[in-house]
């Protein structure tokens, strides 16, 4: 383990700079809600109380694609081509911005071997695919939703039809695709303990098609969706123990996200059984229930166990943090994971919109303890579920100047 006296008397950077080369491993999880993390998620606790919590974590959308797309280049997605979630119509011949580095393109040029485990959907056409956009490894689904007993997309691009790749080579799956994900992550890890890494898992759980393991007896959707949290979170036990038997364990940055909450407005086939805590909304919404998202982080020699964050943050902010890059969008938050104050007279915006649940075209803006929703105002720190909104200009004129640039 790096000692946390090396940084006696150093910045944040000035301390990284020169310490040994640390694995990074980032585990994305799909529609998993802010309260979803708790009394049926005993690894991510474990996790978090050797690290540090950011109580007000915030994902650049609240659906996936442009989520993702913010989440690998540092930028709001708006800057880099997907403005909403990658359908059936668009998928195949759209995606992220080719001319954007990526997460992973940074690293491999710092000499890290780069994988990505998981779903992609920022692009399902050749120039777009993940080989193409930094990453050494891919195994795993191209589209946005995959059915895991068949192994076939259920939407997000190529419905009914199989997406499943290693690299560049279409690979037919036959059990249960969570499993078989688990399998692999631990394999990755154990098969490359002697060279520093960037692992980018991003699971599918605990999006639907609600669908428990084989081994569970699920009787109905609660029941359905708490095996499917379980499992997710069993994996992270996995991913742990393989790097302690390993070794790796510390010397490996693990950060924990998910990609936007759990929907809330409620279509045929997705049930409420998801929970974003006392947050207001979900998925398709710019309420906190939509765009907070869980944030755990242990990085050895940095974060100190069992601490918390309340500074707002969000998914751009990673690819500067891990990388060292520059981005218009986000910043370096080492030093909050260090435990040192945050700015609080920062602004993030969001913009969103999408036809087919009927969301309109919406506006937030988050500086502090405030946010504007379009027209409502909030004070997040005494009214975190956006019940009651204030009658205030305050932030009006940041959100403006907003909407005229992305406009």
């Amino acid at each position: 383990m790096i000692s946390r006296r090396a940084f006696s008397g150093l910045s944040v950077s000035a301390a990284f700079a020169a310490s040994p080369k640390l694995n990074y491993i980032l585990v994305l999880a799909d529609d998993t809600g802010y309260g979803d993390i708790g009394k049926q998620t005993p690894h991510l606790n474990r996790l978090a109380s050797g690290g540090i919590r950011f109580t007000d974590h915030y994902s650049c959308s609240p659906v996936c694609s442009p989520a993702r797309a913010g989440l690998m280049t540092g930028l709001i997605p708006d800057r880099v081509g997907i403005f909403g979630v990658l359908r059936e119509a668009d998928d195949a011949s759209h995606g992220l911005d080719l001319k954007t580095k990526t997460m992973a393109d940074h690293f491999r040029a710092q000499g890290y071997k780069t994988a990505l485990l998981g779903k992609w959907h920022l692009g399902m056409s050749e120039p777009y695919r993940p080989n193409r956009r930094g990453f050494d490894y891919f195994w795993g689904f191209l589209n946005g939703m995959h059915d895991y007993s068949t192994n076939l997309s259920a939407g997000g691009g190529g419905r009914g039809t199989r997406q499943t790749y290693e690299n560049e080579t279409p690979i037919e799956l036959k059990s249960y695709f969570p499993a078989l994900l688990a399998r692999k992550a631990v394999e990755f890890i154990e098969a490359n303990r002697d060279r520093p890494y960037f692992l980018y898992l991003a699971t599918p759980l605990t999006h639907t098609p609600l669908q428990a393991p084989p081994d569970e007896s699920a009787s109905n959707n609660f029941e359905i969706y708490s095996a499917m949290l379980r499992y997710m979170d069993a994996t992270i036990g996995q991913m742990r123990e393989a790097l302690e038997r390993t070794g790796q364990w510390d010397r490996t940055v693990f950060i924990f996200l998910s990609d936007n909450g759990w929907v809330k407005k409620v279509t045929p086939d997705v049930a409420p059984v998801g929970s974003n805590g006392p947050l207001r909304g979900g998925k398709y919404e710019l309420y906190e229930g939509g765009i907070r998202v869980p944030c755990i982080v242990r990085w050895p020699g940095l974060s100190h166990p069992g601490t918390t964050c309340s500074t707002p943050s969000w998914f751009p902010d990673w690819l500067p943090t891990l990388t060292g890059a520059k981005t218009r969008d986000g910043e370096d938050i080492r030093p909050l994971i260090a435990g040192k104050p945050g700015n609080t007279k920062r602004t993030l915006y969001w913009r969103f919109a999408d036809r087919l649940v009927n969301t309109p075209l919406s506006y937030a803006a988050r500086q502090g303890r405030w946010k504007r929703l379009d027209d409502e105002l909030f004070d997040l720190a005494a009214d975190p579920g956006e019940k009651h909104p204030i009658r205030s200009n305050r932030l009006r004129k940041e959100l403006e100047t907003f909407k005229a640039e992305v406009r």
